[in-house]
């Protein structure tokens, strides 16, 4: 057996959605990542699929927004069929728009995981900081307490049992030359992450207990092509029956994915003794009048998950982290699963590269710490709201419709308010928000909600969250009013000397050169006409200059029709005063910092202060 020994910063277990949703934010860094699957490759199909448009707006941030729409199938309806008054059956009750008003966008599309990894994997490919192993097993870690304090430690021991199959995705290059079946391989890491799954083993390593309910109901899921009388099978549809209850969502190329209970109770069976035949007669006498044949099947599978929590979400003074399945797990009722896995990801994500690129020199445990207390209440609400869900379609009311609504906006995240912290910091003098839940607003904690608007330069439209690339900065965005106002010009001006000021303002942040991105990126959002207000007035932070490319014209945005998309309205959206105007610092993951005035200066430093950049 041959041993071997490597440094590395950042060890991610698990190449799913989530470890691969994690590697993504290191692209175009040196910091040296390595991301070890004990399978043979990436997922070949099936699993999770449903995609919210939050999870859709990180992947315009990873730049694989088009390829994942290109291949995704909207969803436009939900159609809810009960029992049949009177009579053997069921009968549909109605049908919803399965909508989100505030979103101004579809809510959820389809992807079947393996493509979803497929294009996240397509990703990394070109980037030589990050390596790709699969038939890779950790089989041991070590922890060095005592240095887990100083910021150039490897305090992470972890040994690895690699397959003589094992081959790098990235450089291509075998392990053949070691001339045997295995061989094992001793890390040194800065930091190790758990991307590994419901079965966890870096869990068990930290000791990490997951507390809930530890069972549930076996459920079926099947993807395939139906013959089938039944109107609806291009439409969400939630059945309800007598009999059971199924879940229909349409895919492409025809297919239909089908989710059913097929058993409950405190003692269940063993879901390898379920077969497909069951699964299919469950589902037969649910769907009855109607027919269901089956032309082909793509997958299938049958699995038990119980409603479990993790006790904690890093451990070892936030040398270790656990993300997505490896310290949650729920039912696929609400389809949360991936959408929710990847977004632990991407919370994490930022704050370790901010941390591994010195970027928070005097406490990176502090902003770290922050990924357990934003993270975990949200597993925990989804859990509350996973085991109530179907209970909204076990009889339908007159409140159905508000109810629906409710659980669509909630399920699309925008009951997350992140708690204040370093990073999320309330308005002076302010202790409690109040409540500000399923409601697209401008609030810290909170997601920054996508709108369109316009690049002031040349009119071409785009939504906010494509235009902010997962490159590991902060914005400042200045919603500066109708700037072709002298007075609101003068203000913004004031505000742009500050932010570009490189001795008493923010500008050791804005205003890095010499190649390197700046850790903080200064937008302007105003609502002026565009031909009113020349470009070349504005101060140099709103569009800096550079000797190979000449100035940013990138930066500056106007609240305006475009030609051919429409207005995004996004004063009024936001309800912001276009008098007044606000400053917004958003974090490298989409979620708003602090909400601030326009000539809050001080505020905007001490937020950078409080994170630790300054």
């Amino acid at each position: 057996m041959t041993v071997a020994s490597t440094t590395i910063d950042l060890l991610i277990i698990g190449a799913g959605p989530a470890g691969l949703a994690l590697a993504n934010w290191f692209r175009d860094s040196d910091i040296a990542v390595l991301l070890i699957d004990q399978k043979p490759g990436p997922t070949p199909r099936g699993q999770a699929e449903g995609l919210k448009s939050t999870t859709n707006e990180i992947f315009d941030s990873y730049g694989i927004g088009p390829q994942i729409e290109a291949e995704s199938w909207r969803l436009e309806e939900i159609a809810v069929w009960g029992p049949k008054d009177g009579g053997d059956g069921i009968v549909r009750e109605q049908v919803v728009p399965d909508k989100v008003e505030e979103l101004g966008k579809p809510r959820e599309t389809m992807l079947q995981q393996s493509r979803v990894e497929h294009h996240m994997l397509q990703n990394l490919l070109s980037h030589e900081n990050i390596d790709i192993q699969y038939n890779t097993t950790p089989i041991a870690i070590d922890v060095d307490t005592s240095c887990t304090h100083e910021a150039d430690a490897y305090p992470v021991k972890v040994r690895l049992l690699r397959a003589k199959r094992s081959k790098s995705l990235v450089n291509g290059a075998g392990d053949n030359a070691h001339g045997s079946e295995t061989f094992e391989e001793t890390l040194l890491a800065k930091y190790v992450v758990g991307c590994d799954g419901a079965h966890s083993w870096l869990r068990k390593q930290l000791d990490v207990k997951l507390e809930g309910d530890l069972t549930d109901s076996v459920f079926g899921v099947v993807d395939f092509v139906p013959k089938s009388n039944f109107p609806d099978l291009r439409r969400v549809c939630y059945l309800r029956a007598a009999t059971g209850t199924i879940l229909l969502v349409p895919r492409s190329n025809k297919e239909v994915r089908m989710y059913i209970p097929v058993e409950s109770g405190t003692v269940l069976p063993d879901p390898k003794d379920l077969t497909f035949d069951r699964v299919m007669d469950a589902a037969r006498k649910i769907i009855t009048p109607y027919t269901l044949e089956v032309g082909s099947v793509s997958w299938w599978s049958a699995y038990r998950v119980g409603q479990r929590v993790g006790t904690h979400f890093s451990r070892l003074n936030e040398r270790a982290f656990l993300v997505g399945d490896a310290v949650h797990t729920h039912s696929p009722k609400a389809g949360q699963g991936m959408n929710t896995s990847i977004q632990d990801a991407y919370n994490l994500g930022w704050k370790l590269r901010l941390v591994l690129q010195g970027g928070v020199p005097d406490d990176p445990q502090a902003l770290l710490r922050t990924y357990e207390t934003e993270r975990r209440p949200v597993a925990q609400n989804l859990i509350a709201f996973d085991r109530g869900y179907l209970k909204l379609f076990a009889s339908v009311s007159s409140q159905f419709d508000t109810e629906l609504v409710k659980a669509l906006k909630f399920t699309t995240g925008l009951s997350i308010r992140y708690p204040p912290s370093c990073a999320v910091r309330l308005p002076h003098g302010v202790s409690d928000l109040g409540p500000s839940l399923l409601k697209a607003d401008l609030s810290p904690g909170k997601r920054l909600p996508d709108f369109q608007v316009v690049y002031h330069s040349d009119c071409i439209p785009t939504w906010i969250h494509k235009r902010l690339q997962t490159t590991g900065a902060f914005r400042v965005i200045v919603f500066a009013g109708d700037i072709a106002d002298a007075d609101k010009m003068a203000r913004i001006k004031r505000t742009g000397e500050f932010l570009g000021d490189t001795k008493n303002g923010l500008g050791k942040l804005t205003m890095v050169s010499g190649g390197h991105l700046a850790p903080v990126e200064v937008l302007v959002v105003h609502c002026a006409e565009r031909d009113k207000v020349d470009f070349m007035d504005l101060p140099d932070v709103y569009r800096p200059w550079s000797e190979g490319a000449g100035y940013d014209y990138w930066r500056v945005f106007a609240d305006q029709e475009s030609v051919h998309d429409g207005h995004g309205r996004v004063y009024e959206r936001l309800e912001i005063d276009k008098e007044q105007g606000c400053v917004v610092v958003v974090r490298p993951d989409g979620y708003v910092g602090a909400v601030l005035d326009v000539e809050d200066l001080a505020g905007m430093k001490s937020y950078f202060e409080g994170v630790g950049m300054l």
